[in-house]
């Protein structure tokens, strides 16, 4: 959102989409103002807003960068971007204004067309010194909002405190392995620069109150005692998904990122939530298309899906974690009731569960049929791999830990982790203490405060780590055991991780929701692969052969899409360009052929 110290600097521009976008016309001043205000009720009176930080963001009309000089100045006079003295990058070929305005300008179209992690691959490999190994140092514009702070009690926020204010900073990417690792896990405080979340578990600043957070909801996730109890829920969602699938499949060719986020989405409502089916189906698409910042999105949609999820969450009395001593029903909607957490923690962590609780599963099933497609062999090993799984069954369904007899399976999902992470990003961190990386020639002492990113895209393809064969899909690398993903078995409680690897994020502040995205993607995965073959429908069809690069900069050419956080795969059919007022979206189109009666 255009804001800067007061949002009453904010040009009032004149705003409408058409009917799908907006209501009525409004100056984009009047929905600013709004949504700070909403957002102070939340953190105040526990009110649920009228619209979420994905609407807002599908509402912000162009020329923002019209007022970047300010923000440089800004930032210059502050000692924001002290950082890009210390290590290589770009910066230091910037000698004029113009060139620096230049830079921040290449940033933020990066951010808009969801490419910045090839950017900054692409800014490793030209001006640091160890390849996709290096540390650099890059100039970006950001969204810093003070709503990632907890709300202590007898202490009341200022209203300027819900806003989101853009600024320009110094950004470290750290890509050294035992830089990246070291930081990750000691340095846990995070960059204030998912406002929309509010103070959950993901955004929240105040490491106590995340240990707090993590502590209580921890219960909804353990692998035995809650999601092997609503794994039943999961399996039938599976199982009911294949046959839909079958329906769509005699249509022609499937979008199958589409199917796959819906059937994520569902997933996620109908075994963590425990949200009623008709719900669920009448909020799936409207959600997930505001998350997507679709064209199609209907301002209100997720923002009332919100006010009545929230209300279910505190009210429905059927729901239960294993310590409640009944049966186990929408754990996670039970440990929102009873954390005693505020409204706007609460609410941060159901919207963020709406969006990266199906978004990074439904992106890494998408991307593995994408992979599978273009490597047949590999896919008919691991349907051979399916076939045997379900014939060891003699008829009856799998268990929670029937689910540890794959291996294939496992590699292939790990593999795609790797190649296609879909949290390509990383983890953004606030140093907490000064701190030394590795520069050029030598250590260089970063001070505390400095904003990095510990970022898995170039990390996952580096090849001084994994070999020539980085950019290339294979699921019989030498993973180590402690990277491999696991289900069903004792491993399956660890968060894969090493120093090279990182998909859920390096403990301790790794994904709380890993072990339910394991076990959902092992059931949707192996009934649809145990009935049907995929292989690329036109137009992409043309990227059978085609190596995909870690560095590519062309934004025409396909690539994983980065938008909101998590990258899936390039719609060829419907790109777009962000300067005529349209975003690049996601797509896969295959076939879809069934392989038995």
């Amino acid at each position: 959102m255009e804001v800067e110290d007061s949002y009453w600097t904010v040009p009032a521009l004149e705003w409408g989409r058409g009917d799908s976008r907006v209501i009525r016309r409004a100056t984009y001043l009047d929905i600013v103002k709004t949504y700070i205000e909403d957002v102070h009720r939340l953190r105040t009176t526990g009110e649920v807003p009228s619209l979420t930080i994905y609407e807002m963001l599908l509402m912000i009309p162009g020329g923002g960068g019209q007022r970047l000089g300010q923000r440089l100045d800004r930032a210059e006079a502050n000692g924001s971007l002290a950082a890009l003295a210390l290590l290589p990058g770009p910066w230091h070929d910037a000698k004029t204004r113009e060139d620096k305005l230049r830079l921040l300008k290449l940033d933020q179209v990066a951010q808009e067309e969801g490419m910045h992690t090839q950017l900054y691959a692409a800014y490793q490999l030209r001006y640091g010194d160890r390849g996709l190994s290096s540390n650099i140092a890059v100039p970006s514009v950001v969204m810093h909002s003070n709503s990632t702070q907890k709300v202590r009690e007898n202490e009341k926020p200022n209203l300027f405190d819900s806003a989101n204010v853009v600024k320009v900073i110094g950004r470290v990417i750290v890509a050294d392995a035992e830089d990246a690792e070291r930081i990750a896990r000691i340095h846990v405080r995070k960059e204030p620069n998912f406002g929309g979340l509010m103070d959950s578990i993901i955004s929240t600043v105040d490491n106590e109150h995340w240990r707090q957070q993590r502590q209580h909801l921890i219960e909804a996730f353990m692998p035995l005692s809650s999601l092997a109890k609503i794994m039943p829920v999961s399996l039938a969602r599976a199982k009911e998904c294949s046959e839909r699938l079958r329906e769509m499949a005699e249509k022609g060719p499937v979008d199958m990122s589409n199917f796959l986020l819906h059937e994520a989405q569902a997933q996620l409502q109908l075994a963590l939530l425990g949200v009623p089916e008709e719900i669920m189906e009448e909020t799936n698409a409207g959600i997930r298309q505001t998350f997507m910042l679709s064209p199609d999105a209907k301002i209100g949609h997720l923002s009332e899906a919100m006010k009545g999820l929230m209300k279910l969450a505190r009210e429905d009395a059927s729901v239960a974690l294993p310590s409640d001593g009944c049966p186990v029903r929408g754990p996670l909607s039970r440990a929102l009731q009873t954390g005693h957490f505020a409204s706007s923690t609460d609410y941060g962590n159901l919207l963020l569960i709406l969006f990266a609780g199906h978004d990074t599963t439904g992106h890494t099933m998408t991307w593995l049929l994408f992979e599978l497609a273009r490597h047949p062999e590999i896919q008919q090993q691991v349907q051979e791999e399916v076939d045997h799984f379900f014939a060891s069954l003699c008829g009856r369904d799998p268990s929670y830990q029937d689910l540890s007899g794959f291996d294939l399976l496992d590699r292939c999902i790990t593999e795609t982790l790797r190649l296609w992470p879909a949290v390509a990003n990383g983890t953004f961190r606030q140093l907490q203490f000064g701190e030394d990386l590795k520069g050029v020639g030598g250590q260089v002492q970063l001070p505390k405060g400095t904003f990095v990113t510990v970022t898995n895209w170039c990390r996952h393809r580096n090849p001084e780590l994994w070999g020539a064969d980085a950019d290339t899909f294979n699921p019989w690398r030498d993973f180590s055991q402690q990277e491999l993903v696991r289900v069903g078995c004792p491993m399956a409680a660890r968060t894969p991780q090493s120093a090279r690897f990182s998909p859920f994020a390096h403990n301790p502040r790794s994904c709380l929701g890993k072990n339910f995205a394991q076990m959902e993607m092992r059931l949707i995965l192996s009934y649809i692969l145990g009935q049907f073959s995929f292989s690329l429908a036109p137009p992409y069809d043309s990227l059978k052969d085609v190596e995909l690069k870690v560095a590519e900069t062309d934004s025409l050419k396909f690539r994983g899409i980065n938008k909101g956080g998590t990258m899936g795969p390039m719609d060829l059919e419907r790109g777009g360009s962000v300067c005529s007022g349209e975003r690049f979206q996601i797509a896969l189109k295959l076939h879809v052929q069934p392989r038995r009666a």
